[in-house]
Parts: structure tokens; C-alpha cells; sequence
């Protein structure tokens, strides 16, 4: 796809040190760098989608009992094919319309009987009234289910909160010189007045702190911890009441039952376009029928056997980089495919790097984590991680080479700024590989929907759709592939932040068919 002459701007730019200075009048004044001023771009961007709401009362904010879902324009009989408008119109606990948008909701059909589900496409008019958009794929009772994440309420109280700082984790730093330990504060954001180690990438204008022990040098840093702080809290006494288990993920009753869907006589062709990269993103984007994942814009092969899995990976490298989410995908490969052996990296934790590796088919398969930030309780090696966008510059690509990453859920927690710029270096880093190695396979997994039963503040699915907006938005114009899990965890409804192995299992089907 031709890119506009603002994206041309927005990503072809030149990256620049921090800060550049100049004096005048004996002023020192800072000048922006390209690199922030496209991360004000789209920091704006999202902003002015989001309401900005105070309110006095729990009873002022949207109420799903309240609310309520009818079909637009209905019909007699619905046939696999058509389109279904529902309408939500929202209420506040006192019964009065909503008058404004911004409402977080997500909404699926589903046959349970026939394990058949999809996800709906929201239309928020700005006014309390949205319609929610399905397409019905497959013939039998359908169950239409409409759910209230967070009131508009909530939504503001959230993106105000996420970018006032950086006091959801508590980072540690962990120094070893000399038969000498110690351990000090790091962070992101770190009190200047003391003596500081600077672990930074001016280049990506990614900058972390530890305080500098005594008697030890900076180099000495081996291992980081950073646990969650439960204690903090940027929220008022009366927004975290939007966020009691009771308030999340409620059900918006409709005024219709389930709905019986036929074929009418129309037959369903399988696709028999091959999944390539750069195909036009659309939500939703597939379907479950039976459990299993059909794309709407490709023919998805299965690879649940070791001989499929070796058919289609034989001489090929694949790295595959981010959290857990993605580790679950080199777990369900190399136990599925058994002839692919794990080298011993040492580490420790389960984030540690993993090698496996067939040499009689010449096949290697490598999970790393995608660098800091990384939430995790335990101290897990610092010096050794590197960013996705550094990890692709240093992969020279071929058309035997596979790379996979995905980011999110340990972002969640910090200002969307430093999400934001993380995903225009791995931008940029992905342009620079296509260039120089057009041939190369990049799959793009999205974060998974979550349980959100607890720390719903930092982890809220709000944050996560916030980010899996930005990444779409950055991503596409280039020929990368998408293997779209926002979608398919919210038609599954898993409520994970680990989805069971159904879910892992297509989303590995459509990994492969990008592939082979």
C-alpha cells in the first residue's frame, strides 16, 4: 500500500540524539527531536478519542443493567452471510440517557453447541448510542453477548492515571563486583540529585536509571527485578469504585433472544488464497467454527502433527520474540514437534532465553524476551536482553528466516508515550530489515485479551487496546503479517492472559501459513 505523504513524514525520519541544545540570551532551551515529535503525534492522536469526564458520583457513570441492546432493522430470517446491526443505547444507575460516548465495550456471537464464535465491530457515535456490527458465518442458534468493560467513567479515570507516572513497579538492580553485592533503586524516572548508572540507548532514545552503589562500578549490574507495587495507586477513592470485580465485564441485556440463522441455500467456498504478508487489516478478521480459526481473507492450513509442524519449518530460523504469550508458542511447537532438541543457555527463571534445534533438518527455533520493561518478581539478566528493534538489526534476514514478536502486556503499566516509542523503533528496525532482506518473514502477534480480575488499574485490557490500535496503525502499509490475538481471544472469550491451547493452537495454524 502506497504510503501517504503524512506517513512518509511520520516514519521516514532521521533519528537524532535526546536533546540537542542551543544558547541564546544566555538561555539553554531544549529542541524536540523527530523521534518525539512523532510520539506527540500519536500521543494527540489518542488522546483526543478519549473522554475527559469528572464525575460526583457512582450513580452519574454508565450502568450495562441499565442499559440496553436491540437489533436495527430486524429481519424475518437471518442467513449465514448477513449483516447484524446491534444497537446499545447506555444509562447511568439513576435511569438517565448517556450524553455522551466512550464507553469500553466488547461484544461476540457465539453457538456454544457447535463451538462457533466472532468477535462484533464497535461504532461509538458520541452520544450514549453505538451500534455493534456482526457478520453471521455459519448456520444455527446464535447468542449475541454485549459486554461493559469500563463505563466512559472509567476509561477516563484509566488514561489519566497511566500517564501521570511510573509507579506501578518497583525496580531493582542487582550489582556484583568484587565478591561485593548491593542492591539499588532503578527506574525510568530516577531522582537526579543522587549518583546515577545510566543504562540507556540514546539512538532509540531509551533511557533507564539504577543508583550507583558505593564503591562499585556501573558495569558491575548483572540481574533486575521488578515486582508490581499493589500499594500504589494513581486513582481517586471514588474512581476505584468503577473498578470493583462487580463493575468490569458486565453483561448489557438485549431485547431479543437468541437469533436462528439458515444458509439459505448458499454454499460456503472454501478460500483458496495463500495467507501472505501485507494483506488490508479488518475486524473482525476470522471466525471460530468447530474450534478452529478460518480467516476471512485466506485458506489456513492445520499444523497440529510433528510431520506437518517439520514439513513446513525444515531449513528455516525462526526467532521469536516478546512475554509469555509468545513463549507459549515455542512451548506448543517444540512439544509438538519432539525432534526438536533444547540447548542448555543456562539462565535462570522461565524468561530466559530458549535454543531448540533439529540439525538433521537444519532447523533452529529461539524465544528471547523483548527487554525491559519487563515485570517479573525475580532477578533475571539485565546485560544480556536487548530490545525487539535491536534484535532485528541484528538479524540479517533471508527467505529461510522467520521473525515473530509481540509487545504489550508488560507495557500496560507504564505512560502510553513509552509504548509508543518502542513501537516506532521496532518500525523502523523491521524497514530497515525489509530492505536489505525483502525475502524475510515478520509476523506480528497482538496481545492477547485478559482475566483483568485483579490489578486492574495497571493491566486493564483498556491499556492493551490502546496499544493494539497503535501497532496496527503503525504497521499497515508495511509487508509484515498479522496474527491477530486480540480478535481471536475476544470471539473465544478465553479471559486469559495465558489463552488454553485451543486458542495457542490457531494461532500457530495461521503463523505457519504465513510461512509455508
Amino acid at each position: 500500500m502506497e504510503m501517504s505523504k503524512h506517513q512518509k513524514q511520520l516514519f521516514n525520519t532521521p533519528k537524532l540524539p535526546k536533546f540537542e541544545y542551543f544558547r541564546k540570551n544566555c538561555e539553554v532551551k531544549e529542541i524536540e527531536t523527530e523521534l518525539q515529535k512523532d510520539i506527540k503525534k500519536i500521543f494527540q492522536k489518542i488522546d483526543s478519542m478519549i473522554p475527559k469526564i469528572n464525575f460526583f458520583h457512582i450513580h452519574n457513570t454508565t450502568s450495562a443493567q441499565r442499559s440496553i441492546s436491540a437489533l436495527k432493522n430486524p429481519l424475518q430470517n437471518y442467513c449465514v452471510g448477513d449483516h447484524l446491526i446491534v444497537q446499545v443505547e447506555t444509562f447511568d444507575f439513576l435511569d438517565n440517557k448517556k450524553s455522551y460516548g466512550g464507553d469500553f465495550l466488547m461484544a461476540r456471537i457465539h453457538s456454544p453447541e457447535i463451538k462457533a464464535s466472532a468477535s462484533g465491530r464497535i461504532e461509538d457515535f458520541g452520544n450514549g448510542t453505538y451500534h455493534i456490527h456482526f457478520k453471521l458465518f455459519w448456520e444455527g442458534t446464535v447468542k449475541v453477548s454485549i459486554l461493559l468493560i469500563h463505563p466512559s467513567e472509567g476509561v477516563s479515570a484509566l488514561w489519566r492515571a497511566r500517564n501521570k507516572g511510573y509507579g506501578y513497579a518497583a525496580y531493582t538492580g542487582y550489582f556484583n563486583f568484587g565478591g561485593k553485592e548491593a542492591k539499588t533503586k532503578c527506574g525510568f524516572d530516577l531522582n537526579k540529585t543522587e549518583e546515577l548508572c545510566e543504562f540507556s540507548d540514546p539512538k532509540e532514545e531509551e533511557y533507564f536509571y539504577c543508583v550507583k552503589p558505593a564503591n562499585m562500578p556501573c558495569g558491575s549490574l548483572t540481574s533486575m527485578s521488578s515486582p508490581f507495587v499493589d500499594s500504589h495507586s494513581y486513582l481517586s477513592d471514588m474512581e476505584k469504585k468503577l473498578f470493583n470485580s462487580s463493575n468490569i465485564r458486565v453483561q448489557i441485556p438485549n431485547s431479543f433472544g437468541v437469533l436462528s440463522v439458515s444458509s439459505c441455500g448458499g454454499n460456503s467456498q472454501q478460500l483458496e488464497r495463500k495467507c501472505t504478508p501485507g494483506r488490508k487489516y479488518q475486524f473482525p478478521g476470522g471466525y471460530f467454527y468447530q474450534n478452529m480459526w478460518y480467516h476471512l481473507s485466506c485458506n489456513i492450513s492445520r499444523y497440529r502433527s510433528m510431520v506437518n509442524i517439520n514439513k513446513c519449518i525444515k531449513g528455516r530460523m525462526l526467532y521469536l520474540i516478546g512475554d509469555s504469550t509468545m513463549l507459549q508458542w515455542m512451548k506448543y511447537i517444540t512439544s509438538t514437534a519432539t525432534n526438536l532438541k533444547p540447548l542448555d543457555l543456562h539462565g535462570t527463571h522461565w524468561c530466559k532465553t530458549l535454543l531448540s534445534v533439529d540439525t538433521e533438518q537444519n532447523i533452529k527455533i529461539q524465544w528471547r524476551k523483548h527487554a525491559n520493561p519487563f515485570i517479573f518478581l525475580g532477578f533475571h539478566s539485565f546485560k544480556e536482553e536487548f530490545t525487539i528493534s535491536h534484535q532485528i538489526d541484528k538479524i540479517g534476514g533471508d527467505s529461510y528466516t522467520v521473525i515473530a514478536f509481540t509487545l504489550g502486556m508488560h507495557f500496560r503499566l507504564f505512560p502510553i508515550e513509552h509504548f509508543i516509542r518502542r513501537a516506532i523503533n521496532i518500525r523502523q528496525a523491521t524497514e530497515r530489515l525489509l530492505l536489505r532482506s525483502p525475502d524475510t518473514k515478520v509476523i506480528i502477534k497482538t496481545e492477547n485479551t485478559s482475566a483483568m480480575s485483579e490489578r486492574v488499574e495497571m493491566l486493564s485490557d483498556f491499556h492493551g487496546y490502546l496499544q493494539y490500535m497503535i501497532l496496527n496503525y503503525l504497521f499497515k502499509d508495511l509487508n509484515v503479517a498479522i496474527v491477530d490475538a486480540w480478535d481471536m481471544t475476544i470471539a473465544f472469550a478465553s479471559n486469559n492472559i495465558h489463552p488454553p491451547e485451543e486458542v495457542i493452537a490457531n494461532e500457530i495454524d495461521l503463523f505457519l501459513s504465513y510461512i509455508c
